[in-house]
């Protein structure tokens, strides 16, 4: 199943290359929406489609398994996406990944999805995050490297890594909690 950024009115998949494009972050982050929808709402069906179709295949279609991280867009029959930055590595996707992997986690306790969690915290925070002046580069290469060294702009600003870190904080604190 793929989650596509463009439909038509009635949710039909359209044609060309604008109807077949993909952002796993997007779908991540849907499903993470989901997850917390659920939770205040205990609707458990949801729950079980938020996490086995907007998270795990989103997640392992958007993982680049050769150079690791999440590309930014792909298309669902497997052309080249038309948009130039495709496969580019960027901040925020790994953002939603963190929340999504995790709060999946939480929900389940499927190994899984804490060894996918895992996966994606240490490409992000080995390849993002700017040891020696704070914060993170938000845009890296397909192999990794950044591709732009500011850290701040009209698109990267101080909202995703901070509720990144945040959530995460929390849904660890509960699950250690857990185990006292």
């Amino acid at each position: 199943m793929a989650i596509l950024e463009n439909v038509s009115l009635e949710g039909a998949e359209l044609n060309g290359c604008q109807g077949r494009l993909q952002n796993p972050g997007h779908a991540l982050e849907a499903g993470w929406f989901l997850l917390q929808f659920c939770g205040t709402h205990g609707d458990e069906s949801l729950q079980l489609a938020a996490i086995s179709k907007f998270i795990e295949p989103q997640f392992q279609r958007g993982w680049d398994k050769e150079h690791g991280g999440l590309f930014y867009f792909l298309d669902v029959d497997g052309h080249c996406p038309t948009q130039l930055e495709w496969s580019m590595k960027l901040w925020w996707p790994h953002c939603e990944a963190l929340i999504a992997l995790l709060m999946a986690y939480n929900n389940t306790k499927k190994p899984t999805l804490l060894d996918r969690f895992t996966e994606v915290y240490e490409y992000t925070f080995s390849h993002f995050s700017d040891p020696e002046n704070g914060e993170w580069f938000g845009y890296l290469t397909q192999e990794g490297k950044v591709a732009l060294d500011f850290k701040g702009g009209p698109f990267k600003g101080f909202f995703h890594v901070p509720r990144c870190l945040y959530m995460c904080e929390r849904i660890l604190d509960g699950l250690l909690g857990d185990k006292n």
